[in-house]
């Protein structure tokens, strides 16, 4: 373990300069006007906003892993002076809003955080009227946009991440199943954009109800659709908590299987080893950040804070990362459009504890993810996360 956690010191500092070296790449051309100006030869203050005080322990946990994060990503800068300063914002749009107008009447130049979709609305529409932008941890699509930037793995990225490996192993008819209702359309929203993404052909799309029975009589039908419309990959939106281990296996009982389709998730089906025991499943697919990386932030977290951090701990790391070259490339050029929207979305992108990601001018990301396949009980890597951004379909 030490001799992986003593890499894992040496190869952050590393990670943190390859940032910078990845955003100096490509930012050769002219910037447009920066959103604020920032000196980056000195202390920059940023606001990290957090999911403290919201009366929910298991918020509380998951502020102080966000915190613990990006106070270890702070020590690791190189080229950048950062005072991080903590907000706590519960869980309440309002309180965040409050939080963000008292954090940019501190000083704050941009804002890490906040985690929850309502309130990061609330916080940018705040940071706007100030010229400050916002790395926002959440993962909905629906939010990104203007001065908010999305920090989280989204649904489009997976699903385009899933469709292109399909695509480059021949398999072009894809399909997808997802449950009734919001998520459930949030998933269809994503499997339609990734599809037109890599060049696939979305054949069929199929939805069921939410409850055991509306799902056993749909069942026959959604299988049907699939075996008509010639889909060789099919992508379930559902989590391994709701619906997911009930229909693939009503799909399996209608024959539809590995042996004649590749299943696909749009969510982590590692969740827990009973799963991925689940015969249904068998040689799934789904993708997740670098495993490897994760694993040496992971290790590196427990050994100086006691204990497994949550598996969205990584994404405060990153923002610190990001926040750091973008303060290290400025400096470098004696500009002072630090946190410009250019800087941002520059295409060359950033890496850091979850890998390589970057930013889409509408405030989405893409991340170089790795795809995970199913096998008894276990998941294992079989297309590794890219390094660069140099293909299709990460």
């Amino acid at each position: 373990m030490l001799k992986n956690s003593l890499l894992f010191t040496r190869l952050i500092p590393q990670i943190l300069v390859g940032a910078t070296a990845l955003l100096l790449a490509a930012c050769g051309g002219t910037f447009s006007t920066p959103t604020s100006s920032v000196d980056p030869t000195k202390p920059v203050i940023v606001a990290i906003m957090v999911p403290y005080g919201s009366g929910e322990a298991t918020n509380d946990a998951l502020a102080n892993n966000l915190v613990n994060a990006a106070n270890m990503a702070k020590l690791d800068l190189q080229g950048a002076i950062i005072d991080l300063r903590v907000y706590e914002t519960g869980a309440d749009p309002v309180r965040a809003a409050t939080e963000a107008e008292r954090a940019i009447a501190d000083g704050a130049q941009i804002i890490i955080g906040p985690l929850f979709s309502g309130a990061t609305s609330a916080v940018a529409a705040v940071a706007a009227l100030e010229g400050v932008n916002v790395l926002s941890f959440s993962n909905n699509a629906a939010i990104a946009g203007g001065n908010a930037y999305i920090m989280g793995v989204t649904f489009e990225d997976v699903a385009t991440r899933l469709y292109a490996h399909s695509v480059r192993n021949g398999l072009f008819n894809v399909g997808v199943v997802y449950p009734e209702g919001v998520e459930g359309n949030a998933g269809l929203k994503a499997a339609a954009a990734a599809a037109d993404n890599v060049g696939a052909t979305l054949t069929a799309i199929t939805s069921y109800p939410l409850n055991m029975e509306g799902l056993s009589e749909v069942a026959p039908t959604i299988a049907a659709t699939i075996k008509d419309s010639g889909v060789q990959a099919l992508l379930f939106t559902d989590t391994p908590t709701r619906g997911l281990p009930f229909i693939t296996a009503a799909l399996g009982a209608e024959d539809i299987t590995r042996e004649n389709t590749q299943f696909l998730g749009l969510t982590r089906w590692d969740s827990s080893t009973d799963l991925l025991l689940q015969p249904s499943l068998q040689g799934g697919l789904f993708a997740v950040p670098d495993p490897a990386l994760t694993a040496l932030f992971n290790e590196r977290y427990l050994n100086a804070y006691g204990v497994e951090p949550h598996n969205l701990a990584a994404i405060a790391y990153d923002a610190i990362a990001v926040v750091g070259a973008l303060i290290s490339s400025a400096a470098a050029e004696g500009a002072t459009d630090t946190f410009s929207a250019a800087r941002i979305t520059n295409s060359a992108g950033f890496i850091s504890a979850n890998g390589i990601f970057r930013f889409r001018v509408d405030g989405q990301n893409e991340r170089g993810l790795a795809i995970l396949e199913v096998d008894t009980g276990t998941a294992i890597v079989i297309d590794p996360a890219p390094r660069n951004f140099g293909g299709f379909g990460f």
